[in-house]
Order: structure tokens, then C-alpha cells, then sequence
């Protein structure tokens, strides 16, 4: 959070006016100010600097100095506020009218000269001020060369693949000085995924948005908006049926958690006993949005040079491996499809060797999904001890009914190449799992099913499900304790 005892005041100076701006510093200087940043606008009739001190605030309570302020996110507002125009058309535009003023200035200075009463030094000072006010011209036409520029536009042609907006009032949560700090969240993140699924997010760009509403985030990939949420700073998040007994206060926010559809609490911090269960703070919800979109949109994360430096780890290793298997077996786009698939079901590749090593021994599968098939079963026993807990693993099966409707709805029409399902029936299927799920006290539901229809129930269902896992009868190892805990 940014220093609250703070104060901020703005000061405004002609930019051809040196001396006007020597003194205004000096005041400021004298009177226990610090420069915090100053910026060249446009005001109607000429160009100023808007100069933004600070001081530590005073005793006093109130001040006569109107336009000091105090904010957490004043940074943000000003930079804002005082930022280069946009777009390359408002830039130009500005550009121009500076060459035009100063070509103003400069016919100014050229008619002075011409008058017959000037001393020797005042010609002198002049010709100096001439020579400064051409090499700024100068600069400005070639700024304005380099605007009009197609390679700029050029320049603009790029995107941030991992986007998280957030609303003014939350932008402290990726303050350096706060203690609930983002930043150092998403690193956890990237590490807590890098070591678990072998997977490393990309970087994170985090915005400030006008879009958003107060107290609200969003995250975006390739700029398309996954998730919005709110949070709030201050606050403790808890899943109302963890707080059994807690009576809602009026200074409580009540929400509908969008990662998993249960009803979410937020309680001012202040009121938050020790003996409570560990409660989520806003940095911490941001994250854990982060780190659940990362891994459901993992195939529009990870690009070919992700899966290239999977390929470089595996030749450090094992060259022959690489050589034998891309391209004349496997392209990059498989092997992206497979690697993503897994990640997307939390299947670590962090033993990418192995599992080239497995996709060397299949090379015969005549489809990707064969291939993912064969290589899941090689994982299983890593499979099952991530799932398992205390030796035991708790699984839900298909009854014959609904497992001849899952069936259907992979049994191709005749005349068209296109599987066909309707949302109700599948949102019927994901609605009796959540009920059994929530009956057996059961927060990760884990399916099993035939291997032929494994991924494709997984696809469907993972939609109306949250936290699913779906796993295949082969996967099932008997190091295992396989509890059946019931039939949907």
C-alpha cells in the first residue's frame, strides 16, 4: 500500500519560463517538499509542466492548500491523468502543435533580433536562445518522423498473454509495501505449479482497468476475459460452510464464489479470531483464481516455445529420444496436445524424460488419443498416489443407465462427422455428482469410466464440475485401497 501519511500537491509552470520554474523548485525545496515527478501538458494557449510534490503529512489538520491530496492510489490517477496520449493519431496531432508553437517561439526571437537597439550581450543571449529553440525543433520533427512511421505501427503489433485487470480500489494489493502482496503470491504460485505438474506460467501483466467495477478483477488470456470476481482488501475470505455457527454480520460482504459456486464470506479482518480456520486474504483469492485459470486454459497458454524448452530438457538428457521421435513420428502440435491435456487433468510432466521415453515405446498408437491413453497408464501409479489419501482413494462409478446416456453421446450420426450433446443431459450427470459428492463430504469427485470415453467425459462434464477428476477402470492400481462410495 503506498504511504498514506503522505501529501501531494501539484504546481503548474510555463515550460518556456526557465526561471519560473527555478524559483517554484526552490519554494518547494524551502518549504520541505520533494519533486515526486513532473510532466510536460497542454494547456489552451500553451505547453506547462505539471509539477508533483510530496512531504510527509503535517500536525495540522486542515491546510489551505487546496489541491493537496491523499490517496493510496494517487500514483495510479496521476499517471493516468498525465499520460502520453494513447493512440499514434493523438500523438501526431500533439506533435504538430508543438512544432507549431515552436515555430512561434523561434519567429519571436528571430524578430527581436532584427531590432537595431540591441546590445552586444542581449544579441548574444538571443542567438543562444535561437540555437536552443532550433535544435528543439529539430527533435520534434524528427519525433514526428518517427511517428508517422509504419514500423511503429509495427511496434504495436504484439499481445500479453496473461492478463489480471484490477479495479482502482484493490490496486494496493500489488503495492511492494503491502503485506498482502500479489506479486509475491504469483511467484508462489508459478513455484507451487512448476513443482507439482512440471507446468510454468508465463508472466503476468497486471493492469489498472476502468472497465471493472469497484472492487472487482479480472483475468484475461490472448485478451479474452475468463474470470471476473471481486475481492476486498482488508477483508478475510471464508467458504460459508466452514464458519458452521457464524451469525452474518452487517459489515460482512456475502458473495457466490465463481471458482466454485458456494457462498463466500468476507470479514473485516479486525474481527477474525485466532482459533478460525485459515482464511483467504484478497492477494491470496486473486491467486488462487490465477493459478485454477491457469491450469483449465493451459492449451491456450502454453505456446511452441514452452514445448520447445520441454524438447531442450529432454536432449540434455537423452538426445536419441528427441531425434527418433520429432518430427517423423510426433509434430510439435502433437506433442502439445498431449502435454497440455495432462497438465489440464493435474498430470505432472515434471518427469519429461519418462514420458518421452513412454511416448517412444507407443510409437505405434495410430491416434493422439490413443497415445494419451497409453501414456496416462504408464503415469498411473503417479496418478493414483497424488489422488490417494491415507492409501485410500474414494471414486464414484456410472450406472448402467447413466453410462448408456454417456455412451450416446459419442455414437456419431451417420451422415455427419459431428458428436452431438445436449447441455441439459450433461448438466443433469454434473448436477447428481455434486449431490452424491456433497453427501459423501467429498470436495474433489473423482469418476471412473471406460478408457475408450475417459477424456471425452472429462471434457464434458469438467464444465459443470468443479475440482473433477476422471480416471479409467485401468487405472485403478491395486497398490491402492478403491473405495466405491456410490453410483450416479
Amino acid at each position: 500500500m503506498y504511504n498514506k501519511k503522505m501529501q501531494y500537491i501539484i504546481k503548474s509552470v510555463p515550460t518556456d519560463d526557465k526561471q519560473a520554474l527555478e524559483d517554484l523548485l526552490n519554494q518547494m525545496s524551502e518549504e520541505g517538499w520533494d519533486l515526486y515527478t513532473m510532466h510536460e501538458v497542454e494547456s489552451e494557449t500553451s505547453f506547462d509542466f505539471n509539477c508533483i510534490f510530496m512531504r510527509q503529512k503535517q500536525d495540522e489538520e486542515q491546510t489551505d492548500l487546496d489541491d493537496i491530496v491523499n490517496i493510496t492510489s494517487f500514483k495510479y490517477r496521476m499517471e493516468k491523468m498525465l499520460a502520453a496520449p494513447s493512440s499514434p493519431y493523438a500523438s501526431c496531432k500533439e506533435i504538430q502543435l508543438k512544432i507549431s508553437s515552436q515555430k512561434e517561439r523561434i519567429k519571436k526571437i528571430k524578430s527581436q533580433l532584427e531590432s537595431d537597439h540591441l546590445s552586444p550581450d542581449e544579441k548574444n543571449q538571443l542567438n543562444t536562445q535561437m540555437s536552443d529553440e532550433l535544435r528543439q525543433l529539430d527533435e520534434l520533427k524528427q519525433s514526428l518522423v518517427n511517428e508517422i512511421s509504419p514500423d511503429t505501427m509495427y511496434a504495436t503489433i504484439k499481445e500479453e498473454k496473461f492478463v489480471v485487470n484490477l479495479s482502482e480500489e484493490i490496486l494496493e494489493v500489488i503495492s511492494m509495501e503491502a503485506n498482502d502482496n500479489l506479486l509475491a503470491e504469483t511467484v508462489k504460485i508459478r513455484q507451487k505449479l512448476a513443482d507439482s505438474l512440471g507446468y510454468v506460467i508465463p508472466h503476468i501483466h497486471f493492469h489498472n482497468s476502468d472497465e471493472l467495477n469497484q472492487n472487482e478483477f479480472s483475468i484475461k488470456i490472448h485478451d479474452i476475459e475468463l474470470f471476473r470476481s471481486y475481492v476486498f482488501p482488508g477483508y478475510t475470505a471464508y467458504y460459508k460452510e466452514e464458519l458452521k455457527g457464524y451469525k452474518i454480520e452487517s459489515d460482512d460482504i456475502v458473495l457466490t464464489d465463481e471458482l466454485t459456486g458456494k457462498k463466500i464470506i468476507w470479514i473485516p479482518q479486525a474481527k477474525v479470531k485466532d482459533f478460525w480456520i485459515h482464511g483467504m486474504t484478497a492477494s491470496q483469492y486473486i491467486g488462487k483464481a490465477i493459478e485454477t485459470i491457469a491450469v483449465e486454459e493451459v492449451s491456450d497458454i502454453m505456446d511452441y516455445n514452452d514445448v520447445n524448452k520441454y524438447v531442450e530438457k529432454v536432449m540434455e538428457t537423452n538426445s536419441f529420444l528427441v531425434d527418433n521421435i520429432l518430427p517423423d513420428f510426433m509434430t510439435a502440435s502433437d506433442l502439445k496436445y498431449l502435454l497440455t491435456c495432462l497438465i489440464r487433468e493435474h498430470v505432472s510432466v515434471k518427469n519429461i524424460v519418462y514420458i518421452f521415453e513412454k511416448i517412444n515405446d507407443y510409437a505405434g498408437e495410430p491416434t493422439k488419443e490413443d497415445l494419451l491413453d497409453k501414456v496416462r497408464l504408464a503415469l498411473s501409479k503417479h496418478i493414483i498416489k497424488d489422488l490417494a489419501k491415507d492409501g485410500e482413494l474414494k471414486v464414484i462409478e456410472f450406472s448402467d443407465e447413466v453410462l448408456e446416456k454417456v455412451d450416446s453421446f459419442f455414437n456419431e450420426d451417420e451422415d455427419e462427422s459431428v458428436i452431438r450433446i445436449e447441455a441439459s443431459d450433461v448438466q443433469d450427470i454434473g448436477d447428481k455428482i455434486c449431490k452424491l459428492a456433497k453427501s459423501k463430504k467429498i470436495t474433489h469427485p473423482i469418476i471412473v469410466v471406460p478408457m475408450d470415453i475417459r477424456h471425452m467425459v472429462f471434457v464434458i462434464l469438467s464444465e459443470f464440475v468443479p475440482n473433477l477428476t476422471v480416471l479409467a477402470h485401468e487405472e485403478l492400481v491395486s497398490e491402492c485401497d478403491i473405495k466405491f462410495v456410490g453410483k450416479v
